[in-house]
């Protein structure tokens, strides 16, 4: 039988039509927590360290008897510092420059000009920042609760962790939170990640990659062990503090100095543990208006339990002014006398809540964060030493600092 020309002959004549309309950008987030907090990347984040001092006790020795007042050895206010050291994280972007002279003339070559991938790595490392801002100074992701390790597929505490890491990212385990401790021998290549699942796959199985792999192993990104900048679990630990943070014994003031806490892991309505924490930081004297982060598979019930409406807050620029043109959706309700607004945050724990007063952190940093480091040199844009390409350094030098711990409190919810 004869035949005729059909699309598998004539498939080299026929011309790609893409969709209309941009290319949606699925990795990006709006990233609240770190456009919220305080920054200063001028002078004070330069130097040796950003020294915080805080005064936490007036004179005490007070007594209704005359010589027992005089004799009294505390009378004098109490003050103390913080010292926070910064810390540093970097990127490479890099792109082949036959791949930007194919793209130089924009849409008729490409959908995006490959320069952008040079916004894209600054993008990528506010993301870090923010992630971080959730997470321990030790530098961990999350935990795995594998109990066997035969599989490539590693199973989180907490499913919020996924959003730090992507494929290809190489993960190396500890049975220590990078605080102290060491790293176990090997190291784990991601292959995929089940954002969904909160689980990721290795391109082997666990106990190929790191032999002495154990259930409730920290994981960490390769490089970041005992290197990363305090996050809000820092400076408010679950406990009550028991040692020194930068420099400063919390123990005389377990609650000034590091933060409240409310357990609400006994099964009780979410918005009964916000108003526990707000009738705990009202007591610490927190100002009126607060902010609480929460993952978004934590708020579902909020909206039917409170009474509120939804406002648009204002992110904060250097040295605490506001930036017009960022906003960010919140949920905000008065409990207990405070204006108490709400943000939804994917990397934020899915059992925690953290109830901020904003005013009281700094994101300090040398020099701008997330920058392009070799700016100095004359342009943010190099030729590579080793490829046929052009590299953008990006990082930052940084670290997050507060000046009344007392003011912010860390809620634990149902898992």
């Amino acid at each position: 039988m004869a035949s005729g020309l059909d699309l598998t002959t004539f498939d080299p004549m026929l011309k790609q039509h893409y969709a209309p309309g941009v290319v949606l950008n699925l990795a990006v987030q709006r990233n609240k927590a770190l456009g919220m907090m305080n920054k200063s990347n001028k002078k004070p984040g330069g130097g040796r360290s950003w020294t915080q001092p805080v005064q936490f006790g007036l004179p005490g020795g007070g007594s209704s008897d005359f010589a027992t007042a005089m004799a009294a050895t505390n009378n004098q206010s109490q003050y103390g510092a913080f010292t926070v050291t910064r810390t540093k994280h970097y990127r490479l972007a890099r792109v082949d420059n036959e791949t930007i002279e194919a793209t130089a003339d924009g849409d008729m070559d490409s959908f995006e000009k490959a320069f952008d991938e040079f916004d894209n790595a600054i993008q990528a490392e506010a993301n870090y920042m923010n992630f971080r801002l959730f997470r321990s100074r030790g530098g961990s992701i999350g935990r795995m609760t594998n109990a066997s390790f035969a599989t490539a597929v590693i199973t989180l505490d907490d499913p919020s962790a996924v959003w730090g890491v992507r494929k290809g990212d190489v993960l190396v385990l500890s049975s220590s939170d990078g605080t102290s401790g060491s790293l176990r021998a090997g190291s784990l290549t991601i292959l995929s990640v089940q954002r969904a699942a909160g689980t990721i796959t290795c391109t082997g199985n666990i106990s190929a990659g790191v032999a002495g792999a154990t259930q409730n192993d920290y994981l960490f990104m390769a490089g970041d062990f005992g290197a990363a900048a305090a996050g809000f679990i820092d400076w408010i630990p679950d406990a009550a503090p028991a040692s020194t943070l930068y420099g400063l014994d919390r123990t005389p003031e377990p609650e000034l100095l590091g933060g409240c806490r409310v357990d609400g892991t006994d099964g009780r309505p979410t918005h009964e543990t916000l108003i526990d924490m707000v009738a705990q930081l009202d007591a610490l004297g927190a100002g009126d208006e607060l902010i609480a982060f929460m993952n978004p598979l934590a708020t579902a019930s909020l909206t039917k339990q409170l009474e509120g409406k939804w406002v648009i807050m204002q992110a904060a620029g250097t040295n605490g002014s506001k930036v017009a043109d960022i906003g960010y959706k919140g949920w905000q309700v008065t409990l207990e006398g405070h204006q108490v607004t709400i943000l939804t945050e994917r990397v934020c724990q899915r059992a925690r809540v953290w109830m901020l007063s904003p005013d009281t952190w700094t994101v300090f940093s040398a020099g701008a964060a997330p920058n392009f480091l070799q700016k100095r040199a004359g342009s943010i844009i190099k030729v590579s030493e080793f490829a046929d390409a052009y590299d953008a350094r990006v990082g930052e030098y940084w670290n997050m600092a507060c000046k009344a711990p007392g003011y912010n409190c860390n809620g634990q919810l149902p898992t």
